[in-house]
């Protein structure tokens, strides 16, 4: 058997992106399956009209990771409910490493009370991202500026015009579409 060949019978840790609140369900059908997934989660106090409540929230919303061999079981994984698309980055699927979910696990572990997740610094000025939900899903935009919401533009080549758009950050996929 070929290097390239052994190589691509690998499992590696890859990122699913998952419909809006699925991860949970998600995480129980590739259980079942037995497809091997880590899904990161802290308790959060929330509040309700008439009371608080400890409830599981995953820390990566509408993410999952997953231990596939990738060209062999990603459409295994894709064809569950609530599985939506893996994350490429570079044009490649991205693969996260162990040592890295490790990190993750442990600082949730020993730290969750502390953990604080900065998404706005993924979404940078100049970057382009790709529109995963409403009116412009699959589109790929431009950001022009962070805030509450994001200021993505539609820049025409050969047009004196910028078209901007406020999208809520949850609707943009993180991921590098352009190098």
């Amino acid at each position: 058997m070929s290097e390239t060949n052994s190589q691509s019978e690998e499992s590696a840790w890859y990122i699913v992106y998952t419909k809006p609140r699925a991860e949970k369900k998600l995480s129980e059908l590739l259980n079942k399956y037995k497809i091997e997934n880590y899904l990161p989660i802290r308790k959060e106090r929330k509040k309700w009209t008439d009371r608080f409540k400890w409830i599981q929230v995953p820390i990566l919303p509408s993410y999952i990771f997953v231990r596939i061999v990738f060209w062999r079981d990603k459409n295994k994984v894709l064809q569950l409910p609530g599985s939506v698309q893996f994350v490429f980055h570079n044009g490649q699927p991205a693969i996260v490493e162990q040592n890295d979910l490790d990190v993750l696990e442990q600082g949730l572990k020993d730290y969750a009370e502390s953990l604080k997740m900065n998404r706005e610094l993924l979404f940078q000025k100049g970057k382009m991202v790709k529109v995963i939900d409403g009116s412009f899903a699959g589109k790929t935009m431009e950001i022009l500026k962070v805030k509450n919401k994001t200021l993505v533009v539609l820049r025409i080549p050969g047009v004196e015009t910028v078209f901007s758009y406020e999208i809520n950050m949850d609707h943009l996929a993180w991921e590098e579409l352009l190098v």
